[in-house]
């Protein structure tokens, strides 16, 4: 079962095509960072942030990208810079990709519960 990996563009470079970097500048990449003002006011933390990925991916819009992200990632080990006892975006993309099931579509109202 594929995890999610703790290190740079860089590093997931060096490993193996098993794994994809989902962190910051990527494709994949959470638009809402920790430390960012948050819709509500307050700087946003790691929950905050996951949080506001998952209700994206929940829209009419964001359905269509979590499709994709999920084709795209099925089977790889993920790689974000946030550590790894944090709240991530990439286990959001993990559920996403590694649904069970016949490998059709992701069920997104199903996935993006937030983090196990």
């Amino acid at each position: 079962m594929p995890v999610r990996l703790r290190g740079a563009f860089r590093d997931a470079t060096t490993l193996s095509t098993a794994s994809a970097y989902v962190g910051p500048s990527s494709r994949y990449a959470n638009p809402f960072t920790v430390g960012a003002r948050s819709p509500l006011g307050p700087p946003m933390d790691a929950a905050e942030s996951v949080d506001l990925f998952t209700a994206t991916l929940r829209g009419p819009v964001g359905r269509h990208y979590a499709a994709r992200f999920a084709r795209a990632l099925r089977g790889l080990d993920l790689m974000c810079t946030c550590p790894l006892d944090a709240p991530c975006h990439a286990d959001v993309l993990l559920r996403l990709a590694n649904e069970p099931g016949n490998g059709t579509a992701p069920r997104t109202t199903d996935l993006l519960k937030g983090p196990r």
